[in-house]
């Protein structure tokens, strides 16, 4: 079975979100069970290669935007997974990543290589992630490639609309693109819709969303769409690397710890309960906060994305307690400047309970996982979510919105804590009950810790998901 992954960031080579966390280890998940999986990705300016050998296994040229252009394919082996990964380079289209400037090249590209059989390996299944490679399945069409084609949406809200003059560029016929009336109106192509339209089977993140996006609340404009397409949609959760970043090799925690007291290659865990007391010491002096092993910690770790991650009813919940904390608060993330400003109006004026730190640090974040009890994950809709799963495998407790993801990773009161009414008060009532339970039930909170620190979220349930669709569309 050869399964070409095809994306737009893959870590650690570059990575600006989850997306190339998923290009990293679900191919090493796949190669682990026996599929002979590439990656093929843009080669940018910024792109971090360190000690990893590479060469240029070939050069070529094609028309684009009535000029030739030429690619250098280099490749080289992914340095945690052993996976081949091609990286394809050209100054003009490919050095940076612009929407309609870079997908267009890079999917016309990808298909040029097939044509050609530039890689001296055929594959029988292309394997698309997102919008960046969403004209693929139509290019495959139009030029009957003997390739089949699965699309995987990580979030349907981002859709990569371009200016339609893209076509004229790829050298594609207007005509069997499928632009809905609106889209004519305002000479824009769709790069996700064309993407589902013309892909053999689509997949999203987690089995919850695939029933969400039929939805107008959840589908984002594109529901009709998706709902004549049941049947060719199929849910699959996304899950993490436990052994290669979040535990043997996770340097960032100070007083690493585990379910129970072991060492494991020559470095010493403590039991939870002892590491997280002292992590959260470690995390309150850090951040300047009041140091008092009695006060529950709440974090909140992600973006800030006005229009999903829940940034309104958390602000709306810390305004009406404020002026009598209960518990202490962590966040970590940069975004929305409006949302930044705001959060952190509560960082200066309530700097023994709320701390806020408008960045993104990995190193930090891992810090702060160790340290806190609890994790806030309020988000609107939530395809599938990675956060919830890492602070699992810290210890600390999810109180998440019902949705997506979440549900499918979080079971109420065994794991974590859920709400289901999207709303401030929703969000405070669980809150409330979780915090209860963490002062006066120790015994039953401990075992929702304990719930979370053996869940299960590694890739190979996953993997064993994806091969069986790639069967699926072999026969």
């Amino acid at each position: 079975m050869k399964v070409l992954f095809v994306v737009w960031e893959v870590d650690p080579f570059f990575k600006l979100g989850g997306l190339g966390d998923i290009a990293r280890s679900l191919p090493g998940a796949l190669i682990n069970s026996g599929v002979d999986i590439r990656v093929i990705t843009p080669y940018y300016k910024v792109e971090k290669m360190g000690r990893n050998k590479k060469q240029k296994i070939a050069t070529f040229s094609f028309l684009y935007a009535r000029r030739k252009q030429k690619v250098e394919i280099w490749e080289t082996l992914h340095p945690f997974t052993k996976v081949p990964c091609y990286f394809l380079k050209n100054k003009k289209y490919l050095d940076k990543a612009t929407l309609t400037e870079t997908w267009g090249f890079f999917d016309k590209a990808v298909i040029e290589i097939l044509k050609r059989n530039l890689l001296n390996w055929e594959p029988e299944i292309l394997h698309l992630n997102d919008r960046h490679c969403g004209l693929i399945p139509l290019l495959v069409k139009a030029e009957k490639l003997p390739v089949k084609t699965m699309m995987t949406i990580h979030n349907l809200a981002y859709q990569g609309k371009s200016p339609i003059s893209i076509l004229t560029d790829m050298g594609i016929d207007h005509s069997i693109v499928k632009i809905t009336k609106w889209e004519i109106k305002s000479h824009q192509v769709n790069f996700l819709m064309e993407g589902i339209i013309h892909s053999d089977i689509v997949t999203v993140v987690s089995p919850t969303y695939s029933k969400e996006i039929l939805t107008e609340e959840f589908g984002q404009g594109l529901n009709e769409i998706l709902v004549g397409m049941e049947g060719r949609i199929f849910g699959i959760l996304n899950g993490i690397d436990i052994d290669w970043r979040y535990n043997k090799l996770d340097h960032s925690v100070k007083f690493p710890y585990n379910l129970s007291e072991k060492i494991v290659d020559g470095r010493k865990y403590l039991n939870w309960k002892d590491g997280k007391k002292l992590n959260k010491h470690f995390l309150q002096k850090k951040l300047g906060l009041k140091i008092d092993e009695n006060i529950p910690v709440l974090c909140f770790i992600g973006r800030f994305d006005a229009r999903q991650k829940g940034l309104d009813i958390m602000h709306t919940m810390l305004r009406r307690n404020a002026d009598n904390m209960k518990y202490q608060i962590v966040i970590l993330g940069s975004g929305d400047k409006d949302w930044e400003e705001r959060y952190m109006w509560f960082s200066t004026f309530y700097p023994k309970y709320i701390s806020c730190n408008l960045k993104f640090d990995e190193s930090l974040a891992h810090q702060i996982y160790a340290g806190s009890d609890f994790i806030l994950v309020p988000s609107l809709y939530e395809p599938c979510g990675l956060i919830q799963m890492i602070a699992m495998l810290f210890g600390t407790v999810p109180i998440a919105h019902d949705t997506g993801g979440l549900s499918d990773s979080i079971k109420d009161n065994f794991n974590g804590f859920l709400f289901e009414k999207y709303s401030s008060e929703a969000l405070e009532k669980t809150v409330n009950k979780a915090l209860d339970l963490w002062r006066n039930d120790k015994e039953r909170f401990n075992k929702i810790v304990e719930n979370a620190l053996i869940s299960d979220f590694t890739w190979n349930k996953s993997a064993k998901e994806y091969i069986s669709l790639y069967e699926k569309l072999l026969s």
